[in-house]
């Protein structure tokens, strides 16, 4: 299955962003698809499934429900 792999939005120490979507990958699982997009990058927690703190989530309106 193709699973796009969107981040939550957040405002925090003077910065903000809305959600956004990182990428979209191939795999059996949602996890397996943010492991293997955000394998090497040392902001990605696959135990917390978040990225610097902020969640994952494979659809948009899931990513916007908390900070859009």
């Amino acid at each position: 299955m193709v699973y796009q792999i969107w981040s939550e939005g957040f405002v925090a120490t003077g910065e903000s962003a809305h959600a956004h979507v990182m990428g979209e990958v191939e795999a059996p699982s949602f996890k397996e698809a943010c492991d293997k997009l955000l394998a090497n990058d040392p902001y990605y927690n696959s135990t917390s499934g978040t990225y610097w703190g902020c969640r994952l989530f494979h659809d948009e309106a899931e990513a916007r429900r908390s900070y859009g």
